[in-house]
């Protein structure tokens, strides 16, 4: 096949959502087939990547407005954030000037290089799924898979900030991409169910995250044991409730005094009780690969906090997902009876505690404690753990196209 893949997110992006698109890329470009890719970037130019063609683009408003957004949130107001706030008033869409530009090279290449399947991608906006929908419309033929990293949710017209004549807009584009498409993907049953009830044709495939590394079958036991969380509390996530149930066993001298718990690569504010305070460390932002290196070298017990409050379902979160082939204890403090806890309990790689039970993430702490104390891992099922290696998923997605398509 020839491929044309249109993202905002790529290589080198240090985000879970470029993870995922660079996996297809590599995955399917070693699966043999010729892979082409437009992405956002800070200046224009093209390169090679893992044998893909890379032609990246820069936003005429914001350069490299996805990432660049995402890290400076808490930086000054400048007038490229004033030019970008005002575009999406208008359009509802961030980057809706920068569509134009890949929908003009994406033409190009189509054309010049024969393209078969087109893959555009989109999270809670539209995405570069917009842009795939223009080149449905200019190529019927074109086999187009539009893939959703996380469920579609339209803006919420009582905020001051959206323009309410858009909004309908917004809601057909939102459809006429369900409909139109030849293929939907997301990461969850739940999400791909919800997707499959909204489209016209129904066909909707899951095609998880995952991890990128070699399965950590040894174990490195740290001499102060040691739970480390690993990325951003956004959303209005918090440890607090982690942090009660931490600093109660300290008190109640359940665990060592010693103990740590380590926050790395978190920009915003975290409140640290007073009590805990000296056994918190509070760490930098650090590579990915760096993020790996420490999951497996340097703690005992990786931990992914979330929330039921925002009121969605079928979310891992990236980082639990990074945590599975480490060998290390995971606690999912969220809600057992979602994904995250169906995760845990096929793998047998962890625990999921409601976030709201103190008494259970005493618990689970204590048993990761006691692996601890007695030097031993969980019997993680390995067999489902590399079927979420990222290779295997696109695998997953490639075997789909054989038996559904004449694509080859």
């Amino acid at each position: 096949m020839n491929i044309l893949i249109i993202t905002h997110y790529f290589h080198p992006e240090p985000i879970i959502a470029a993870f995922r698109i660079n996996a297809f890329a590599r995955y399917m470009r070693q699966a043999g087939h010729q892979v082409t890719v437009i992405a956002d970037g800070t200046q224009t130019k093209s390169i090679e990547w893992h044998g893909c063609d890379v032609h990246y683009v820069t936003d005429p408003i914001f350069p490299s407005f996805s990432t660049r957004s995402y890290l400076e949130k808490l930086s000054r107001l400048a007038p490229r954030h004033i030019l970008a706030s005002l575009l999406y008033r208008l359009t509802l869409h961030p980057s809706y000037l920068e569509e134009f530009k890949f929908t003009r090279l994406a033409k190009k290449i189509i054309k010049e290089k024969k393209i078969d399947l087109l893959l555009t991608t989109g999270a809670l906006n539209l995405g570069t799924n917009l842009t795939g929908l223009r080149l449905k419309q200019c190529f019927p033929s074109l086999y187009w898979i539009a893939d959703y990293r996380d469920e579609v949710r339209l803006p919420s017209a009582r905020r001051w900030d959206i323009n309410w004549f858009m909004l309908p807009h917004h809601r057909r584009r939102v459809q006429r991409i369900y409909d139109r498409s030849d293929l939907l993907l997301s990461v969850s049953a739940p999400i791909v169910d919800m997707i499959r009830r909204a489209s016209a044709h129904g066909n909707v495939l899951e095609i998880r995250n995952g991890y990128d590394y070699p399965e950590a079958t040894g174990c490195n036991f740290q001499p102060h044991f040691t739970m480390s969380y690993i990325g951003h509390f956004y959303h209005g996530i918090t440890p607090d409730n982690w942090f009660r149930a931490f600093a109660e066993l300290l008190s109640e001298n359940r665990i060592p005094s010693d103990s740590k718990i380590r926050i790395i690569g978190n920009p915003y504010p975290v409140n640290v009780p007073d009590a805990i305070r000296n056994n918190v460390e509070i760490l930098p932002t650090v590579s990915h690969d760096e993020a790996v290196r420490i999951s497996i070298h340097e703690t005992d017990v990786l931990v992914m906090v979330y929330s039921k409050r925002a009121g969605r379902r079928g979310i891992y979160s990236g980082k639990l997902l990074d945590y599975l082939a480490t060998n290390k204890p995971i606690i999912s403090i969220y809600d057992p009876t979602d994904v995250p806890g169906e995760l845990l309990a096929e793998t047998r790689a962890g625990f999921a505690v409601d976030e709201d039970d103190i008494p259970a993430i005493k618990n689970a702490i204590l048993e990761c404690h006691r692996l601890w104390a007695e030097r031993r891992v969980l019997p993680r099922d390995w067999e489902k753990i590399r079927q979420h290696r990222r290779s295997h998923q696109v695998g997953l997605l490639l075997d789909y196209l054989r038996r559904t398509t004449t694509l080859r």
